[in-house]
């Protein structure tokens, strides 16, 4: 496998990420294609049937992976800031019941984190040996209305992992589930065996990404890729390739005014002091007549009287031995 110096990771370079990821999946399907070939001369009638069911089924994921990276190579891009990384996974901790199709912020969307956003099994949950650092996710929605998520990896220290697929590539899939984008999401926030804690990572992104207190975004364009002159009269030149446009996502350095608590002293309480109260999701009546909920998260912020002294508490965990 080559290894040739790839693109910088960066939001200027996930176009040609995207593009370069794409391209790597066409090498696979087109290696794996090979194996469609008609059988030999001579080839006993039990290995021809045995190698048309192993063919059929060949070619029908063949298909799947076409379908995919045409999806993938249409997506939105979405580069997400470091310090916005560091938002979205500590606000994932605590995460409430949500939905995907409400949080999403298109239908078709490859998202890239600055830095890794924790790591997630290589393969499928349940037979993985292995975990590797998650770069980036791309999602879409299947014809049949389901969600397809794609967590990818740059396999920066693992590259032995995916010598197999005889790429070159800045991103390769590591895992991928799929789920259904109009049910609510309890399996993370409730802890159970389906669960997998990294879609409440992209949850929280989707979320954030949407509040204009917590996060702000930004659109940049690549420049179009200069196309090769013709030199026949009878052809006309190809249009230029539009820009592709990445979508930004930072951590707002002074939030606009933030959600104030109900002043206590309202509540018939005084206090002569103010104190920090961490970050924290409240659902929020969403939708036709209020009826579903979207949580919001509240950043970190100051309770307490205004002018009045701050408070620290140091906070001491205790560990005691169970009875």
């Amino acid at each position: 496998m080559s290894r040739r110096q790839g693109p910088t990771w960066a939001a200027t370079s996930v176009p040609e990420i995207r593009r370069q990821w794409c391209n790597a999946v066409d090498q696979s399907v087109d290696r794996f294609s090979q194996g469609l070939a008609p059988p030999p001369p001579g080839t006993p009638e039990a290995g021809n049937k045995r190698r048309e069911r192993m063919q059929a089924k060949l070619a029908t994921e063949m298909e799947i992976m076409k379908a995919e990276n045409d999806a993938l190579r249409g997506a939105e891009m979405f580069w997400v800031a470091r310090d916005m990384v560091d938002v979205a996974l500590h606000a994932a901790l605590t995460l409430p019941e949500w939905t995907p199709a409400i949080a999403a912020p298109a239908p078709n969307g490859l998202l890239c984190w600055a830095r890794p956003a924790g790591s997630v099994p290589y393969g499928p949950k349940q037979t993985s040996t292995t975990d590797v650092p998650w770069d980036s996710v791309w999602w879409w929605i299947r014809p049949g209305g389901m969600m397809q998520l794609v967590t990818a990896s740059r396999f920066t220290k693992q590259r032995d992992l995916i010598a197999q697929f005889q790429v070159s590539t800045p991103l390769w899939a590591a895992n991928t589930i799929v789920i259904d984008p109009k049910e609510a999401r309890t399996e993370e926030a409730n802890g159970t065996e389906d669960s997998h804690p990294f879609v409440s990572v992209v949850g929280a992104a989707w979320l954030l990404m949407a509040q204009a207190n917590v996060a702000e975004t930004r659109t940049i364009g690549s420049q179009p890729q200069p196309q090769p002159r013709t030199t026949r009269t009878d052809m006309p030149a190809p249009a230029p390739r539009e820009p592709s446009t990445v979508t930004i996502v930072e951590l707002r350095q002074k939030p606009a005014a933030r959600e104030r608590e109900p002043d206590p002293a309202a509540a018939g309480r005084t206090y002569t002091h103010r104190w920090p109260v961490e970050g924290y999701w409240r659902q929020q009546p969403y939708g036709p007549n209020n009826s579903q909920r979207k949580p919001k998260y509240i950043t970190d912020h100051v309770k307490g009287p205004e002018g009045a002294p701050l408070i620290r508490k140091d906070r001491v965990h205790v560990l005691r031995k169970g009875r």
